[in-house]
């Protein structure tokens, strides 16, 4: 199943040179759930909250998420692989 990923939302934070406050501040998402989005406690944000996060970052909803690599067919379409991490979201 795919999830957020932390690491990958710490990298983002990094590069831009942001603090969780400011993230905060910027996206209208509550400090103490940014804190919960860059740890391990919270893998399915409102969808809301994700396009937020791409605009402050610049970047696509792909860029946030993990799965196992097995999980899919290595034939199968990203596009495919995407619809099925939005429904997952729901």
């Amino acid at each position: 199943m795919a999830r957020l990923s932390p690491k990958k939302l710490n990298e983002l934070k990094e590069v831009n040179l942001l603090t969780k406050e400011e993230i905060s501040k910027l996206t209208g998402i509550p400090l103490f759930t940014v804190e919960n989005l860059l740890s391990e406690r919270n893998h399915h944000p409102a969808m809301w909250m994700l396009v937020a996060l791409m605009e402050l970052f610049s970047c696509d909803m792909k860029d946030f998420f993990e799965y196992e690599e097995d999980e899919f067919d290595s034939n199968e379409s990203f596009s495919s692989r995407f619809t099925d991490i939005i429904a997952s979201l729901f």
